[in-house]
């Protein structure tokens, strides 16, 4: 069973996800922004050790869409939003 703060970040990725999708980088931007925010500080709700691990890829993501590397991007947040399904689905590997 996945974590409340894994479901809440990865509603936050599939919102990301659709910005993307419908070209809203400066709304995209903000939110990256705030989601690698809070699980940098461990924000209520942002604190599942998955998220921590996914921390690096997202700030990239960020970087590379500051940088007007959407493709980029945009790969990075769906390889993310991958790897925590699988993880919501499945557990952890042992």
């Amino acid at each position: 069973m996945a974590s409340d703060d894994l479901l809440r970040a990865l509603d936050d990725v599939a919102y990301l996800i659709e910005c993307a999708a419908l070209d809203y980088r400066g709304e995209l931007k903000h939110e990256l922004s705030r989601l690698c925010e809070s699980i940098e500080t461990g924000a209520e709700g942002y604190t599942a050790p998955a998220l921590q691990n996914e921390l690096r890829e997202l700030q990239a993501a960020l970087a590379a869409y500051r940088a007007d590397e959407k493709d980029t991007g945009a790969s990075k947040l769906i390889r993310i939003s991958r790897r925590w399904w699988q993880l919501a689905r499945c557990g952890p590997a042992a």
